[in-house]
């Protein structure tokens, strides 16, 4: 088996990717361009200690405590949900997507859920002949399979547009 490693920029042949929050937070840190002594100043958290926490080789990764983890989602703009629906994707990707795919994804999932219990609530209150009484978590499951058909037919929208721009100029 290849060596683990911690960072989607470095991906050596034989690498085996890791699936923690702590990948998702040393990502967004590439992508904001954070470095360990800026979240060190940030956090109020030791350098060395944050070092140790997000250490990109697998061995030497130390376990951060709740308090640190917080402290540092905050600093980075990290919403708890989206922490959470980072971890859980990044468990699950059994297909190998990239983490910089992941991190897309997991922005346009945080765009449908942010503020839809909210959402939800006004539906129910609004509908004549309606009440909690009536929601159900199968309702959740039939939801999802609509949202996920209308992004498909969205997407399958940009598909064409995109081949039919491509046929009309032979190139993007």
């Amino acid at each position: 088996m290849g060596e683990a490693t911690r960072s989607w920029a470095e991906n050596p042949a034989g690498a085996i990717p890791s699936f923690e929050l702590e990948d998702y937070i040393l990502a967004r840190m590439d992508l904001s361009r954070v470095s360990v002594r800026e979240l060190a100043t940030l956090t109020k958290i030791g350098r060395s200690r944050l070092h140790d926490g997000l250490h990109r080789k697998v061995e030497k990764r130390v376990a951060l405590k709740m308090p640190e983890i917080a402290a540092i989602l905050e600093a980075l703009g990290i919403s708890k949900i989206e922490a959470m629906y980072a971890q859980d994707l990044l468990q699950k990707n059994e297909a190998g997507v990239e983490l910089r795919d992941l991190l897309k994804v997991i922005s346009m999932v945080l765009g449908v859920v942010t503020g839809l219990p909210e959402q939800i609530i006004t539906v129910v209150r609004h509908v004549d002949g309606l009440g909690f009484d009536d929601v159900r978590p199968e309702h959740g499951e039939a939801a999802q399979e609509l949202i996920v058909r209308a992004i498909e037919v969205e997407y399958q929208k940009i598909g064409r547009r995109r081949s039919k721009r491509l046929d009309e100029f032979g190139e993007e």
